[in-house]
């Protein structure tokens, strides 16, 4: 893993939809390190939340417009978390740890598409306006782009972070048009805005996209994950999500009689007894069993394990093949377990 690396706030500014803007520049960073930080990919930075307790969490870099210096969009979730505490307290002239770099999608990633779509839900905005900002620069430079048509989905008008730069884009340019969905206000439709949520015909009117770029909350990436599949079945999807699989429901929990969770891990001497609810990566770590992670979205792969016995539940992954998952590989950040003695092979995930 990269030690860590200091950056220092050089400006903070207020975006719509709860969203700060926070401008870094790396403090002695190595090349390697510099040359890793790219638009549309996310950073991992060491952060209290509000009770004081350091966090590591992945922020998408939304811009980069020097070697060492770039920007991250958080959005406050009013549930004292990481970025509660970072809109509350980090200001101009502060330091923040960064640890690694992490992400496969950036602009290098669609430059060799004719048509491109490009679908977020809320702060999922992030990934497609840091593509959209390397595009129009390549396009300033007389340099060929891409027609990108973006969905976006989102609560109300006013919560729409980046609505000035997106429009501009759109009525400026011959390359890019916007449609945005409002789900919770009602408006007047028109061009751009709609109301309700992307529908399956919506997708079906994208103009034969040869890849698909996916962003938002582990359920809408999941869910237009399936809609792009059955509309456009050859088009490559580059899909990213920000919040972790929701945690078992109460209906779905073991049935009384189950045999009670145990979990052993195949190198280590510790059997833990959770309480059956949260995902296996937390109840490991909350174990004490060390367990590599980075996304906890099911989009890296990092912490993919091999689960023998017991009974879970395993929510959709970004990463795993079915082949693998019929050899019993699993990602913890995807899988809750239930009852039974569960056997996880942290070290056979080849």
């Amino acid at each position: 893993m990269t030690p860590h690396i200091q950056a220092r706030c050089e400006t903070v500014r207020p975006e719509a939809g709860n969203v700060k803007v926070f401008t870094l520049r790396v403090q002695g960073g190595h090349f390697d390190f510099l040359r890793s930080l790219q638009a549309g990919k996310h950073v991992a930075l060491s952060y209290p939340d509000t009770g004081g307790v350091i966090q590591q969490r992945l922020y998408s870099i939304t811009r980069k417009p020097d070697a060492d210096l770039f920007e991250i969009a958080v959005k406050g979730s009013g549930r004292n978390s990481v970025s509660d505490h970072m809109h509350a307290t980090l200001r101009e002239g502060m330091t923040v740890p960064l640890q690694y770099v992490a992400g496969d999608i950036s602009v290098d990633s669609i430059l060799g598409y004719q048509r491109i779509a490009m679908i977020a839900g809320g702060i999922g905005i992030t990934l497609p306006i840091a593509l959209l900002r390397e595009l129009a620069q390549r396009a300033r430079n007389g340099l060929p782009v891409p027609d990108v048509q973006l969905l976006l989905s989102i609560p109300r008008v006013s919560d729409i972070p980046f609505l000035h730069e997106l429009l501009e884009l759109d009525l400026t340019t011959a390359w890019f048009s916007l449609n945005v969905f409002v789900t919770r206000e009602n408006i007047r439709s028109s061009a751009q805005f709609k109301v309700g949520r992307p529908s399956s015909e919506a997708l079906q009117h994208l103009q034969d996209p040869q890849a698909v770029v996916i962003c938002g909350s582990h359920g809408f990436a999941q869910a237009l994950r399936e809609y792009t599949a059955k509309t456009h079945p050859v088009s490559r999807m580059l899909i990213e999500a920000f919040s972790p699989p929701a945690a078992a429901p109460l209906d779905i929990a073991p049935e009384p009689g189950c045999a009670p969770l145990r979990i052993s891990v195949p190198g280590s001497d510790r059997t833990l007894s959770p309480d059956p609810g949260p995902s296996l990566l937390e109840m490991l770590e909350a174990g004490q069993v060390p367990i590599r992670s980075q996304c906890r979205a099911g989009i890296c792969g990092a912490c993919r394990v091999k689960i023998s016995d017991g009974d879970c539940r395993f929510e959709p992954d970004f990463c795993l093949s079915d082949q693998d998952k019929a050899q019993g590989h699993a990602l913890a950040c995807c899988t809750f377990p239930l009852s039974g003695a569960l056997t996880v092979d942290i070290g056979s995930t080849s």
